[in-house]
């Protein structure tokens, strides 16, 4: 789990524990306290940890892009979401032809993309991309990688 869900986490146990300590100063609140402290214990323990996946989904997961094969992919669709991760960067539907050591295969990708980045890609257009090793169908944009303009065929 990244930083800040660890650091919300951690928030709602110590808010649970105060909970807990006012059930047992406060014996005829203890039912709605010690309620109180459950629920906040479970989105501690569950509700947090789900939203981090949900939102690591949308902004590319970090873990591939550190430990990733490097390949490279041709952008065969990409459409807009309507989504925006955090205001300002929109989340694509990508269709990806992704060039591996093992051959290609097409997949299909969600990722935020930088606004000045989402003006240069295009159907043909060449990305970098990394590969989740244990799941291939697991593939992120690498943006630090060149971008090359789609091939263009000669008559």
């Amino acid at each position: 789990m990244r930083l800040w869900g660890k650091v919300v986490s951690t928030f709602l146990v110590v808010m649970a524990a105060f909970f807990v300590l006012v059930a047992v100063i406060l014996p005829d609140k203890r039912p709605v306290t010690l309620g109180t402290a459950a629920l906040l214990m479970a989105a501690a323990m569950f509700g947090v940890p789900a939203l981090v996946r949900l939102f690591m989904s949308f902004t590319g997961d970090e873990d591939v892009l550190m430990n990733g094969t490097p390949a490279s992919a041709t952008i065969v669709t990409l459409t807009p979401t309507g989504w925006r991760y955090n205001r300002h960067y929109p989340i694509v539907r990508f269709g990806l032809n992704v060039e591996s050591g093992n051959g290609t295969y097409s997949v299909e990708i969600k990722q935020a993309v930088e606004p000045e980045l989402f003006n240069r890609l295009a159907p043909g257009v060449v990305v970098g991309v990394r590969v989740d090793r244990s799941d291939r169908n697991k593939v992120v944009i690498d943006t630090r990688q060149p971008i090359r303009p789609a091939a263009i065929e000669k008559w």
